[in-house]
């Protein structure tokens, strides 16, 4: 039973350390000429109900306001876990050791400028329509 038991968590971590394909979202070498923000969420292997509830309300704000910048290209989003080794790059250039939420502003491919906003985000989280509401403003503010 051990050794069934010992078989089923190494596989678990297994998925888990390889699960997260290395592709233009874990990395920001390959801009696009329409990308003008990217939002980045970044967390831990283990997470708290508050990690995965801010994770869920940017899904839904993006999803459901954003969609078609997002399907262009305009936007992107991603939540990535840090503790990956294939995320180490952008976790160390956005500070990201734990529960992390960054805006990212760019114009023809060059960064303009990044913004941590992983307080507002704990502090409203708890508040969905206040989250949404506000979390669109600071969307649109890059993308003026």
């Amino acid at each position: 039973m051990k050794k069934i038991l010992f078989s089923i968590t190494l596989s678990f971590l297994s998925v888990l350390s390889f699960g997260q394909a290395k592709d233009s979202i874990t990395t920001d070498k390959n801009i696009n000429s329409k990308l003008k923000v990217q939002v980045y969420y970044f967390h831990l292997t283990n997470r708290c109900h508050t990690c995965m509830s801010i994770e869920s309300e940017l899904r839904k704000t993006i999803d459901s306001l954003f969609k078609t910048e997002l399907d262009s290209g305009i936007i992107r989003f991603a939540a990535l876990n840090c503790e990956l080794p294939e995320n180490a790059d952008l976790a160390k250039k956005y500070d990201a050791y734990g529960a992390t939420l960054a805006l990212t502003e760019y114009r023809n491919s060059k960064e303009i400028k990044k913004e941590d906003i992983t307080s507002w985000a704990f502090s409203k989280v708890h508040f969905p329509e206040v989250f949404s509401k506000e979390l669109k403003q600071k969307i649109n503010e890059f993308l003026k």
